[in-house]
């Protein structure tokens, strides 16, 4: 669980922007689960409906025209980019990764209102010694209103010479029929193109995707790799 509460940067109704500050512990990248009721719960539900798999099967798309057929097509080949290991690699997600999707989970339900977070996380070394500083952006909607992104502040901390490690993001639940199915774990062309602007300008090292079982990472130098849009 979190060592300590976070610190609220902004607050705007649902929409928070939070931050805490870790000593880097080798357990945050390793795939634990941490104990949290509301997550095992989630977790529980997918595996009821025999959900909990690497490749997601859900309900296709229906694209209206043409345009979004083609965007769907793109982002058919990213997902299979990180299926087939070409880009990136889809593991089980970490600690972390976890404690980040467990904190949105219980603000609100990922099972009945499915929302995304997103959270940048930096890390340095101080007196010989790795400290993390996670900044986490999240709504009460599907999306995460960009007021709360935390973009702003990540500037302000590589300035101050953090490292930019990655940013995080989950991809929410689906449906197959009448049944769950997990969010693709892969970067959207919206995603690719977002990290390829914070690579560019905040030196970003990596993304992730996670959809609370699995999670994808990738390097910054692998998303010219990846359809944008």
């Amino acid at each position: 669980m979190w060592p300590a509460p976070p610190r609220i940067i902004r607050e705007d109704g649902q929409a928070m922007l939070l931050e805490w500050r870790l000593p880097d512990r080798d357990i945050y990248s390793e795939p634990v689960v941490p104990p949290d009721s509301a997550l095992l719960a989630f977790r529980a539900a997918v595996r009821a409906d025999s959900a909990d798999l690497r490749r997601p099967v859900a309900d296709p798309p229906q694209p209206k025209n043409e345009a979004e057929a083609a965007m769907w097509r793109d982002e058919d080949v990213n997902h299979e980019l990180a299926q087939s290991g070409e880009v990136g690699n889809i593991e089980g997600m970490t600690c972390l990764d976890a404690l980040l999707f467990a904190y949105q989970n219980a603000r609100v339900s990922e099972l009945t209102h499915p929302t995304e977070f997103i959270a940048s996380v930096l890390r340095r070394e101080v007196n010989g010694r790795s400290e993390l500083v996670v900044v986490f952006g999240a709504g009460g909607e599907m999306f995460v209103p960009k007021s709360v992104y935390g973009f702003d502040v990540v500037v302000e901390l590589v300035a101050q010479g953090w490292d930019y490690w990655y940013v995080i993001h989950n991809h929410t639940l689906q449906r197959n029929g009448d049944r769950v199915a997990l969010g693709r774990p892969t970067l959207s062309i919206s995603d690719v193109h977002l990290v390829g602007n914070l690579a560019a300008d905040q030196g970003l090292r990596s993304a992730r995707v996670t959809n609370g079982f699995f999670t994808f990472s990738v390097r910054a130098d692998e998303f010219s790799r990846m359809r944008s849009r």
